[in-house]
């Protein structure tokens, strides 16, 4: 990658405009990273939006910010009638941190809408000076937070400065539901025949888990939480080579993100969590894909009965 580059959240904004990029975009971005060393991508690879939507199942809108933020890092190229092409071979795919939207008050707004939806208590259209009132918080730190629901599909800006929310799933039927349908789904994936472990992501998502384990629990570690259990389940369904699996499993964690946001299953379900993880892992990385298989449907059983 080039040398002597600007500082990240320097260029990125510079390429972006105004705004830094979101923790969507910044994820994308080493997911982008990672997808090309898989496939062994080299110079001139032209990188087709269209493809990473679905690969990722996102929209164009993250998906183009993280190109953006590639190209601000040197790795890919913006070029006229081509959209952005690699300039060198990916050696390494590192983790590209997001600028100002990792930090506590975003974190704790998150959960606070969350809470807020789950609980009636915020309508499922509202405006930006509304949400700014009812949280308390500051109009960048909402416009922030909006513009990242947006981009995982849990919210939409309405025509003027309304926004609306997609419905809560968190009925005692829609979850009873969901889970029958990820007890059916997930266990299988494993068992795919051409299900291949990603051994290098395992290994990250282990020395993950057991970092978050170490953490002392605070509310707003809920996003975080999350996320890592959204990537794990994620992952393994794209291990599985099947476009469908994976559709799958991504739209089930996009339609529970403000439940799982708005945790209330307490510490001991966290770390428990983390511990099923592991062992799933384990069975993977010994090539016991059929113990992993058992591993995961106690796993779901174990979530649903939280």
């Amino acid at each position: 990658m080039k040398s002597g580059r600007k500082n990240v959240e320097a260029k990125a904004v510079e390429a972006a405009g105004e705004q830094a990029p979101s923790r969507l975009q910044a994820e994308l971005a080493g997911r982008i990273l990672h997808l090309l060393k898989e496939r062994g991508a080299g110079p001139g690879h032209h990188l087709v939006e269209l493809d990473l939507c679905q690969q990722f199942g996102v929209s164009r809108t993250p998906i183009r910010g993280a190109l953006k933020l590639l190209a601000a890092q040197g790795a890919v190229e913006a070029r006229a009638n081509r959209g952005f092409v690699l300039l060198g071979p990916v050696k390494a795919a590192p983790q590209i941190e997001a600028a100002n939207v990792q930090d506590e008050e975003d974190k704790q707004l998150f959960v606070a809408i969350a809470e807020a939806r789950n609980l009636g208590r915020l309508p499922a259209a509202c405006t930006q000076q509304e949400m700014v009132r009812l949280f308390g918080a500051k109009l960048s730190t909402v416009g922030r937070v909006l513009r990242q629901l947006s981009e995982m599909g849990l919210g939409e800006r309405k025509p003027g400065n309304g926004w609306s929310f997609i419905a809560s799933s968190n009925s005692a039927s829609a979850l009873a539901e969901a889970y029958a349908f990820r007890q059916v789904l997930e266990p299988a994936i494993v068992l795919r025949p051409g299900f291949q472990l990603d051994r290098e992501w395992a290994q990250a998502c282990r020395a993950r888990h057991l970092a978050f384990q170490r953490k002392a629990w605070r509310t707003p570690l809920a996003v975080e939480f999350f996320e890592m259990n959204s990537d794990f389940h994620e992952t393994l369904a794209r291990c599985s080579g099947n476009r469908y699996m994976l559709s799958a499993v991504q739209r089930q964690n996009r339609l529970h993100t403000f439940l799982n946001y708005h945790w209330v299953h307490g510490t001991e379900r966290v770390q428990s969590s983390i511990t099923e993880h592991l062992a799933i892992l384990d069975a993977l990385e010994a090539g016991d894909n059929h113990k992993a298989s058992e591993l995961m449907q106690g796993h779901l059983t174990s979530s649903q009965a939280a």
